[in-house]
């Protein structure tokens, strides 16, 4: 009986070893994972009453020979121990045991296939990488005036599938000058935008959204310059957020700017009760609480709220220096209640104003005002006359971070079919 110990840095090249070293009649004894990599003990003609006899331990012992005593008789550590072994070999009856190929099947599959997978993986992932380089790079050659377009749009921070409609609906660019006007014209024609009357008609509004969006300040500058052409008496602004320290108090400072009045609701039935006693105003603001759009509360909030949902119109504020991802699952959490559309804030705070034109353009989602800024009420602007303004802000942002787009994201960003539908 040969007792030999195996290290290397995987099963596969440690079962490689064993077969080229002691053919695949051998026996797989013990395998485990230590420092150096994987440790295997494997033997030929195998018997386990001569191991135990080698240990000291009663030949019809049931107790289970773990991999250091293995490691002790295994011929490279203690060949002492090993001869010891041979000598007792004529005395004792042979003890069945499973071939190789049986061992790697029942005691190291889990492992070589979980290997497997992993270098299965990584070959793929490096084979996309590199196909997807060559792609762009022939669609670039092919088409470079499409290409140059969809790095333009990336630089402004637009989402790739908004990016590709966007190039779909374009007409071949034969002129340089119109590389960057014509895409841009288009960007702006795609955005959706509601021409909301509410600074002239006036209604019941709820601003709703996440935390730290700017709706307190946004209340603010809707109940100013409805004022301009109003009388303040004709405004009531209703704070609703009972978890903000302060929430009252800052929306009556607002309000005493134009002399609007402010009331209290702390639960959803004092709400209803205050809409009632309001129902003569022109103009009603509510404050809402800002909530995560992963809040385990949000959805119940969205249904109570939802419950007045035929008086009360909702607008979802967004603030533009937000990931594109938040962005989408806000839109996605905050529509469980009829959206009016949403009110786009801090667009003077934002790196790039692609991603909330992305979630804009991919949602549908309507935007009836843009917010710039704190001053009240001047920063802020009806959407659907300003389209191309938040274009031109889009582009002052690129100018201003200077923003660069790698040839390698672009090829994994882009298909062959955003570039060949040229």
């Amino acid at each position: 009986m040969k007792i030999k110990r195996y290290i290397d840095k995987d099963m596969r090249h440690v079962l490689r070893r064993v077969r080229e070293d002691q053919g695949p009649d051998a026996v797989i004894l013990s395998n485990r994972r230590i420092d150096d990599g994987i440790e295997v003990i494997a033997a030929i003609d195998y018997d386990e009453a001569l191991v135990r006899h080698a240990l000291g331990e009663a030949p019809g012992s049931d107790t289970q020979i773990n991999g250091d005593a293995l490691a002790r008789i295994a011929e490279n550590d203690a060949t002492s121990t090993a001869s010891e072994v041979e000598v007792v070999a004529a005395n004792l009856a042979p003890s069945p045991v499973p071939r190789l190929d049986e061992a790697v099947e029942t005691t190291t599959s889990e492992l070589a296939l979980s290997g497997m997978q992993s270098e299965l993986s990584s070959m793929r992932g490096l084979l996309e990488t590199q196909l997807s380089g060559l792609v762009w790079k022939d669609g670039s050659r092919r088409f470079p005036m499409r290409a140059q377009v969809l790095r333009n749009m990336a630089r402004l921070g637009l989402a790739p599938d908004v990016a590709n409609i966007l190039a779909d609906r374009l007409e071949p660019i034969t002129d340089l000058k119109n590389l960057w006007s014509t895409p841009l014209a288009t960007l702006a024609q795609l955005l959706p935008v509601t021409d909301s009357k509410l600074l002239q008609e006036g209604g019941t509004f709820a601003l709703i959204g996440p935390t730290g969006v700017g709706k307190t300040t946004t209340i603010a500058k809707i109940a100013a310059q409805f004022s301009m052409h109003s009388w303040a008496d004709d405004i009531a602004l209703v704070s609703a957020d009972s978890y903000r320290i302060g929430a009252k108090e800052h929306l009556t400072a607002f309000a005493n700017i134009i002399g609007a009045k402010v009331y209290s609701a702390s639960s959803f039935d004092e709400l209803s009760n205050t809409l009632d006693q309001l129902r003569s105003k022109k103009l009603v603001l509510i404050d809402t609480e800002g909530r995560s759009q992963r809040d385990r509360d949000l959805t119940a909030r969205l249904a109570a709220y939802g419950r007045n949902a035929d008086r009360v119109r909702f607008f979802l504020t967004l603030s533009a220096a937000t990931q594109e991802a938040a962005l989408d699952e806000t839109v996605r959490e905050f529509s469980k209640v009829p959206l009016e559309g949403c009110i786009v804030t801090k667009i003077d705070e934002a790196a790039q104003l692609g991603c909330v034109m992305s979630t804009l353009i991919r949602n549908d989602l309507p935007a009836a005002f843009f917010s710039d800024g704190q001053r009240i009420p001047d920063d802020l602007h009806a959407a659907a006359r300003k389209k191309l303004w938040l274009v031109n802000q889009a582009v002052d942002c690129l100018e201003s971070s200077r923003a660069r787009i790698d040839e390698r994201t672009m090829a994994e960003n882009y298909s062959q079919q955003s570039i060949a539908n040229a």
